[in-house]
């Protein structure tokens, strides 16, 4: 009896659902420009009081819960605005990692390059990295050097006497 009383309610449940979504498809909703939740002027949020929740803001017992709804409301917005940035920032980082095709890389995978163009391809970027690290050393070499003869220059200003 309990699988037969489970089976009925399934299907009573499927038979509203849809004639609901017949109903909602023949009748097109309206959605006036009042019946939105906030408002939006001059940069600040608030309930907009024709909506059903702007009106349940108004009576004496959601009042004291309106300051509440309006800071959810805020940090959900701010929290869907740091995932869009965050989207697509890493978007972004992956259509570079895309473009920059590293030794090693899974990438070339994709890319179906035979065995001597990667071999090419990874040889040119090994000699890039190299001519970077060379440029970095003599960089530091150059600032060593000239921190050098700067403390020549100081222990010359300050005279023989001043070590002894």
């Amino acid at each position: 009896m309990g699988l037969l009383r489970s089976a009925l309610l399934l299907g009573a449940g499927a038979a509203v659902g849809y004639f609901a979504s017949r109903r909602a498809a023949s009748e097109p909703a309206q959605r006036t420009p009042g019946s939105a939740l906030l408002m939006r002027e001059h940069g600040e949020i608030a309930l907009n009081p024709e909506s059903q929740m702007g009106k349940f803001f108004d009576s004496p017992i959601g009042k004291p819960l309106q300051p509440y709804a309006l800071r959810a409301v805020e940090f959900a917005a701010r929290v869907r605005e740091g995932m869009q940035e965050k989207e697509m920032e890493l978007n972004a980082k992956v259509e570079r990692q895309k473009q920059d095709l590293r030794p090693g890389s899974l990438d070339t995978w994709d890319r179906q390059m035979s065995s001597a163009e990667i071999e090419s391809t990874n040889r040119r970027l090994a000699e890039r990295e190299l001519i970077e690290v060379e440029a970095e050393i003599a960089s530091l070499e150059e600032a060593q050097k000239r921190a050098r003869e700067q403390r020549i220059a100081r222990d010359r200003q300050l005279g023989d006497g001043f070590f002894n």
